[in-house]
């Protein structure tokens, strides 16, 4: 895994950068640790455009510059210092590489994600808060092990503490901190360069946020920092926030601030999104510099928020957070989140895993970060995301994105808990998930008191029938086995409604499509 190939050569500072990679430059510093960016760089792009982006200082005395190599041809860039005496002036070819690159809105669906290739990105997202600490040791087999169980979205706070990116006095930045976490993004870039990570700016610091509202000099120069070291690398895109209400008149002025900071600074176009409280409805609609909105909510097996927030914006819906196999943990993790990544796939959203409680230091049992398959086989974790990988072999064998596809549980029954569906722009194709719970009463997504149905709910030991309600009367039914990622047969279908029993118990999945 960790042996040389054409992905060391994403970060270059050579004259020959790869596409979607990033290019470097670097110089000698006067001053070790200045207390600005102290550089000023303009990249002509081959399309003439030019970009004017701010040099940062490393911790072994460098000053450096990047940026996102996004256009192929000939890149030329002048270095200026902060007196406007040129440095230094180069230039540099892009080649084609297999790199993904940054991600992107769709250009053909809104609501959907691209990467900047133009292959669609199905999202499986992880909360790993803690994962760009200095202290946290594990945070290379947790990266190797998300990439593994399938994972290609990782939300991760700047700092678990934003005192950590300061010196003690909070005169200068601590550039061993900014080091550590450049060196986690640029080990998943390397070996995992489809891996994306929300960097959540401040973390779970609302006392930074305050200082930062109120001109506090460093927390500015740290968000300017980050844009400029951060911003350029292909797997990292921006939060302005998580966990904060959008409409607390404390906070609101100060992620205002933020996100225009992000998006007047960021020179790369970098997805930002923004991520309320638990059960908030989308914040922030018509900002342009939004470009995907973040939920957390309970209990989304049905997909109820995110079918919600769809009617309330075109932009992507990601579900951010729901249950967590510790927290607000569901009896049976396996079947929860399977149902839970389906559910929210099929009604049109983003799915996210939670698994250790990774907000917290390790405690070596539920606390801390750890690689997926590592806290499973050490009992820490009960197996939730096992099933990730058979969703994925599902679309990759069937070929299709879900780009303009539209939710409509009325081809299933119009009982979300039950089943799933989901149908194409043309409507000559149909997917649906059949839940099969074995218990489906009280169900409330919208609460923490109590034992909900998809908490306590394991799936049904006996077959299920139900009625597709399709637009076509003859076509193909093939089943999909979400537990075992393997095909169960097909039929011909001869009229628009047409009763269904699935090939055993348990929840299956089906692929309809027309003649």
């Amino acid at each position: 895994m960790n042996k040389s190939s054409d992905r060391e050569s994403i970060i270059s500072s050579k004259r020959i950068a790869l596409a979607r990679g990033c290019h470097e430059i670097s110089f000698a510093s006067p001053e070790k640790n200045p207390p600005e960016l102290p550089l000023l760089v303009a990249y002509t792009l081959p399309s003439g455009v030019v970009k004017t982006t701010r040099g940062f200082a490393t911790n072994d005395g460098k000053l450096k510059a990047r940026c996102y190599v996004f256009e192929e041809g000939f890149w030329k860039w002048e270095a200026k210092n902060l007196e406007g005496k040129c440095i230094d002036t180069g230039e540099f070819q892009t080649e084609e590489s297999p790199f993904p690159g940054k991600l992107r809105v769709s250009q053909s669906d809104p609501r959907q994600l691209r990467y900047q290739n133009g292959k669609w990105y199905l999202h499986f997202g992880d909360n790993a808060y803690r994962f760009l600490s200095r202290d946290e040791p594990n945070w290379r087999a947790y990266i190797d092990q998300a990439a593994q169980a399938g994972f290609n979205h990782i939300r991760t706070w700047l700092s678990p503490s934003s005192d950590g990116l300061f010196l003690p006095d909070r005169k200068q930045l601590d550039l061993e901190t900014w080091d550590a976490i450049d060196e986690r993004l640029i080990y998943a870039l390397q070996r995992h360069p489809e891996i994306q990570f929300e960097v959540i700016l401040f973390g779970n610091d609302p006392d930074e946020l305050q200082r930062f509202g109120d001109g506090d000099p460093v927390s500015h120069l740290a968000l300017r920092y980050a844009i400029e070291r951060f911003g350029p690398l292909p797997n990292v895109h921006w939060s302005i926030s998580s966990g904060v209400k959008d409409s607390d008149k404390d906070a609101k002025p100060s992620l205002v601030m933020i996100a225009d900071a992000v998006f007047g600074h960021e020179q790369w176009n970098s997805l930002t999104t923004f991520a309320g409280k638990r059960f908030d409805p989308v914040a922030f609609a018509d900002e342009k510099w939004l470009s995907a909105h973040s939920l957390r909510s309970l209990g989304q097996v049905t997909g109820e928020a995110i079918l919600s927030a769809r009617a309330e914006t075109k932009k992507p819906i990601l579900l951010a957070e729901d249950r967590g196999e510790h927290t607000h943990p569901p009896r049976f993790p396996r079947y929860y989140f399977r149902r839970l990544f389906w559910g929210a796939l099929l009604s049109g959203g983003m799915p996210s895993y939670s698994g250790m409680i990774t907000s917290e230091r390790s405690d070596h049992n539920r606390r801390g970060i750890e690689g997926y398959y590592d806290a499973c086989n050490a009992g820490h974790l009960r197996f939730g995301a096992h099933d990730l990988l058979n969703i994925k072999k599902f679309f990759a064998e069937t070929g299709i994105s879900l780009e303009n596809w539209t939710p409509d549980d009325s081809l299933s029954g119009s009982q979300p808990l039950l089943a799933k569906s989901i149908r194409s722009e043309d409507a000559n194709e149909c997917i649906a998930y059949i839940a099969n719970p074995e218990s489906f009463a009280a169900h409330s997504p919208d609460g923490y008191e109590g034992m909900h149905s998809d908490q306590v709910s394991d799936t049904s030991p006996t077959f299920t029938t139900f009625t597709l309600e399709l637009s076509f009367s003859s076509g193909t039914v093939k089943w999909f086995s979400p537990t075992t990622g393997e095909w169960n047969g097909e039929m011909e279908i001869t009229k628009n409604s047409t009763t269904l029993l699935t090939p055993t118990p348990g929840d299956w999945v089906v692929w309809v499509k027309r003649a």
